[in-house]
């Protein structure tokens, strides 16, 4: 018998209500963010959630973490049904879900000393006693890799990637289990982004954590996850095992993504076949019926334009959403996808 996962998502949906610009009314439309994703996080595991900006990958991770109310679906974690707990029956959960936030800078209260930050959970949870919390502070500045003395000193007068080691000393300051990391080295510098993923790894590895891994960019991805979860446009397209799915990706939005990588190697990327993904995102405020990929997908049909495509087995520990996906495979119609390009233009760390 298998342990249950830590995280289960059934049917996660969140529809924003907005109000557009009418000649004499102003009118009521619907952001459709996340329209239905369902996806399993095991303990000690790591799930890539990658895609285009605008696709829903932080509205997910807010959702998840109940930051923001879902409009439909349930959230099940550690064996407990989030979205039927009140505010005061989640306080006790909250503590083992943390989120570490893209903006390493705009995410600290410039006010706050870097111990007032850090302290602040500890007070809020009630997990250390007053006069032990200092030692406490000092005790997560190490683990991330900063000296003590920054407990009396401001956000400002740190760099990007200290400003962002200092967001994950909040975050595990909480004692979680699971962190949502959304785009946590985006605005970082290649070089510090490294220093950042192998911080990552090092603590997964020591404190048992999981992680919720939100990234735009597959190289990252790759190094970090386990498993991947491609979104489009709010949905699930492909779900496999990491290595499944950079060694052969079967939905057509996924060769895309593939084949828009920079290969750094001149030599290689002359040598490679690939094709430009055409148009423009639909909007969110009107997706198109159908399988949302459709406009932009070189092997659409008919059949695409009317029924939309379910997330199904495709062999080799891979879901797909597309009614198409054994035809993506044969062809690749977006080039060929050569996983070793990844790796040479990933931010390197140690294993």
């Amino acid at each position: 018998m298998t342990d249950a996962p830590l995280l289960e998502v059934d049917g996660l949906v969140m529809h924003y209500d907005v109000r557009g610009a009418g000649t004499f009314v102003r009118s009521r439309e619907t952001v459709h963010a996340v329209d239905g994703i369902s996806f399993t996080l095991d303990a000690r595991q790591t799930l890539g959630l990658v895609g285009e900006s605008g696709c829903g990958k932080s509205t997910t991770g807010r959702s998840v973490l109940l930051l923001e109310r879902p409009t439909e679906g349930r959230i099940r974690f550690d064996g407990q049904e989030l979205t039927e707990l009140g505010r005061r029956e989640l306080t006790g959960l909250r503590r083992r879900m943390q989120i570490v936030f893209q903006d390493p800078i705009g995410s600290l209260n410039p006010r706050h000393t870097v111990g007032q930050l850090i302290r602040e959970p500890l007070h809020v949870h009630h997990l250390v006693p007053k006069d032990r919390q200092r030692e406490r502070v000092e005790e997560l500045l190490e683990l991330v890799g900063l000296p003590t003395d920054a407990v009396s000193r401001f956000p400002h007068e740190f760099s990007g990637g200290q400003c962002q080691r200092i967001g994950i000393a909040r975050s595990l300051a909480a004692e979680p289990t699971f962190l949502v990391l959304d785009e946590p080295v985006s605005a970082l510098d290649v070089s510090i982004q490294a220093q950042i993923l192998q911080l990552l790894t090092d603590l997964q590895d020591r404190l048992g954590l999981s992680y919720l891994f939100i990234a735009h960019d597959l190289a990252v991805v790759g190094q970090m996850s386990d498993r991947v979860a491609v979104m489009y446009l709010g949905k699930i397209v492909e779900l496999a095992d990491r290595d499944a799915l950079y060694a052969r990706p079967h939905h057509p939005y996924t060769q895309a993504l593939f084949s828009a990588v920079p290969v750094p190697d001149p030599t290689v990327s002359s040598a490679r076949r690939t094709e430009v993904i055409g148009g423009e995102v639909p909007s969110s405020l009107a997706p198109p019926a159908g399988c949302r990929f459709h406009t932009r997908c070189p092997l659409a049909q008919e059949r695409c334009r009317i029924e939309e495509p379910q997330l199904r087995p495709a062999g080799d520990g891979h879901a797909v959403a597309c009614h198409f996906a054994e035809e993506a495979v044969r062809t690749n119609p977006f080039g060929s996808i050569l996983p070793a390009d990844l790796e040479d233009n990933a931010p390197h760390f140690g294993h």
